[in-house]
Order: C-alpha cells, then structure tokens, then sequence
C-alpha cells in the first residue's frame, strides 16, 4: 500500500530526535555531569563552591527558562516555532556556558598554566574595555545634563573605576581555576553601588542600571571564544 503524507511525517518524527528533545538531552546530562562533581570525595578537592555559586544557579536558570518557553509553545510545535526557539543563539550559548564551567572544573588539573593566565588576562582585558565603553557612553548620554550634581558624581566614579581596571596587572607567572572565575562587574564598585542605591538616583535610572547589571552579571565568568571552541566544540555565534 502507498505510505500516506501523514504517515511518512509521522515516521520521520519517530526517527529523527526533535530539537526540543536535543535540546532537553543536553540539559539533563549537564544536570547528570553537575550531580557528579558535587557527589565526589573529598580528596578528588573538587571547588565544590564554584558548582554553587557558578554553575548550578545558572543550570537551574536555564533548565526554568527551556520548561517555560516549551509549555508556551508546546502547541505551536507542529509550525515549527520549537526549533526556531532552540536556534536562538541566546539559550545556546547559555548552555554552552554551563557545559564549559563544567569542563574547566572537571579538567582543571589538565588545563596549563599558560592556558588559565590567557583566559585571566582575557578577562581582565575585557573588563577593562567594559569600564571604558560605560564611562564614554555615560558621558555622551549625559552631554546635555553635565551640570547636575548627580552627573558629576558618576562621572567621576565611573573615571576612577576605569583608571582602577586599567591600574590592575596582567597575570605574568601563575593564575588557577579561582582566578578564572572571579566575577569582574563594574556595578560592584562599592561608590557606584553606594550611588545607585542613593537617592540621587532616580527610579528609572536606578531600573536601567539593574537592567545593564544583570546582564553582565549572566555573563559572569566569561571566557573566551576559543575556550568554547577548544574545550567543548562550540563556537559562540557560529554554526
């Protein structure tokens, strides 16, 4: 008999795994894998910290967003729009985030000491040029404002942060695991934090900020492309 269109959709569906359940796959042996550091002796000196403040807030984030997002769209799935969610480049790279904090716990006795000082370095690079771009765009955004008080405040903290990160030297003979992941975020600066949580700022700006942190801070520990491209095979932005 001749196999119907529904039939052969049907078929290819049982054969070929969705990306939604790729996608879940993945999560669960990430979930598998963080489960298994956590378990290990103590001996094996696993930085039992750095799963918990690092890795599982951010596995558990994810794991929330991808269950959400899934029973939204759950009877959009039969357009397509289940794989048009996965292909966002945000929630991939999110996991490949988790997959390579994973990595770099697991292998830290393997990676060289070369390796840890470029990724430091890396960092504290692209710290310094977070600072820079904050204080120009500030300055440029308030051009017009530039005598308010308030202005003036975070100009010039916003300068002595950049002068700070700028002060701060590359690593030269030795950096480890705790080096890398060491959150660089301009918002701890203890006079911006005091400053934003004053009342010379204003509720919307006070938003904006919060806005701007968090999303620096979803980045925290960031490492480079090659890590990514090295470790796990994944190439941030590619295909």
């Amino acid at each position: 008999m001749p196999v119907s269109l529904r039939q052969m959709i049907v078929s290819q569906r049982i054969q070929t795994p969705s990306p939604r359940a790729d996608f879940r796959k993945k999560l669960g042996q990430a979930k598998r894998d963080l489960n298994e550091l956590k378990s290990l002796p103590r001996d094996e000196k696993i930085p039992i910290d750095l799963l918990e403040d690092w890795v599982e807030p951010r596995l558990t984030s994810l794991i929330s967003d991808f269950e959400k997002e899934m029973n939204a769209r759950s009877h959009y799935s039969c357009l397509g729009l289940e794989s048009k969610w996965l292909q966002q480049p945000r929630y991939q790279s999110r996991l490949a985030h988790v997959e390579l904090m994973l990595y770099l716990i697991r292998r830290r006795s393997e990676i060289s000491r070369n390796d840890w000082i470029k990724i430091v370095n890396w960092q504290l690079a692209t710290y310094r040029e977070a600072c820079h771009r904050l204080q120009i765009s500030w300055f440029k955004a308030t051009h017009a404002h530039a005598d308010l008080p308030a202005v003036q405040s975070i100009r010039s903290i916003l300068l002595s942060i950049r002068k700070a990160a700028y002060a701060q030297r590359d690593y030269v003979d030795s950096a480890d695991i705790y080096d890398a992941f060491i959150p660089r975020n301009v918002f701890d600066h203890p006079e911006l934090r005091g400053l934003l949580n004053s009342d010379m700022m204003d509720v919307k700006g006070r938003e904006e900020m919060a806005k701007l942190e968090a999303g620096v801070m979803a980045q925290q520990p960031a490492f480079p492309k090659w890590c990514y491209e090295t470790y796990i095979g994944y190439t941030p932005g590619g295909k």
